[in-house]
């Protein structure tokens, strides 16, 4: 069944701590084969508090010639705000990206804010969904001891954005773990809220979280519909392996057009 992978990150140099032995775009472009991926979004980051990441502009020049990729932009909102909206302006009005990608936990983001508004102004004029690292972090816990750099966000912090900006579409990643049933029910109450299913497990550490992920999953599909999940895998944190199997199991008693719903077509709604 062919797949649209919503969120994947890359990098040209060696990683550690994780499973895959490379994130390069080669190397994820070989897992796609495998898994009958057809497109791959990957995330442009920035992180503030390590002062690094993978900017706009870099990382378009990687996949400016790769067909089977695509964008999405970030900008660092804590320190360079207005050249981060100024280049995202830039390549939404080249259609050089498919949504935005918002970095809570990582960076003091005030949603409630005329800053942040802009952003939301942004992704309504050009259609772009908007994307929120919710939940916890499996580098910050690792790195730093605690869970988030800063306040952690679950999805209910976006459901006035929702409520308030109808005809834009918000995603929460990783289902908001570990706060899954705060995730349940707010996507589940708001038409514009969706979820991806990246990153619920490191898969290196984390092989005795997977029962627990299939079922968390199964329980999202049961009570919010295949129409709000959408397939990821937060690579290389999570592979392209164990992402299908999460689905595959947690939808078996799913029919086909549904399972298409969450590997496809819900993305490729959302994506325009």
């Amino acid at each position: 069944m062919k797949k649209i992978d919503i969120h994947c990150h890359t990098t040209p140099r060696k990683i550690a701590g994780v499973l895959p032995e490379s994130a390069t775009l080669d190397s994820i472009a070989i897992e796609m084969n495998k898994h009958e991926i057809e497109k791959t979004a990957v995330l442009a980051t920035y992180f503030p508090h390590k002062g690094s990441g993978i900017s706009n502009y870099r990382l378009l020049r990687w996949i400016n010639d790769r067909p089977e990729f695509m964008m999405f932009g970030s900008l660092d909102f804590e320190h360079y705000f207005y050249q981060g909206l100024n280049e995202l302006t830039e390549l939404a009005e080249e259609k050089l990206i498919q949504g935005i990608k918002i970095y809570t936990c990582y960076q003091n983001i005030d949603l409630g804010s005329a800053r942040f508004n802009q952003l939301v102004s942004l992704a309504k004029e050009h259609s772009l969904p908007m994307m929120f690292h919710c939940g916890e972090s499996y580098a910050c816990k690792r790195k730093y001891g605690r869970v988030s750099i800063t306040d952690i966000v679950k999805a209910s912090r976006l459901e006035t954005l929702a409520q308030e900006n109808r005809d834009v579409d918000f995603i929460v990643s990783h289902m908001s773990k570990p706060f899954f049933k705060d995730a349940i029910q707010t996507i589940n109450n708001n038409q514009n809220m969706y979820a991806d299913m990246s990153g619920l497990i490191d898969s290196k550490f984390d092989r005795d979280q997977i029962p627990n992920t299939v079922d968390q999953i199964k329980k999202f599909l049961d009570i919010c519909g295949s129409e709000k999940l959408l397939f990821g895998t937060d690579f290389p944190v999570q592979t392209h392996e164990d992402s299908v199997y999460f689905i595959e199991k947690a939808s078996k008693d799913y029919s086909f057009s549904e399972k298409q719903n969450i590997y496809r077509n819900n993305a490729r709604r959302l994506l325009k």
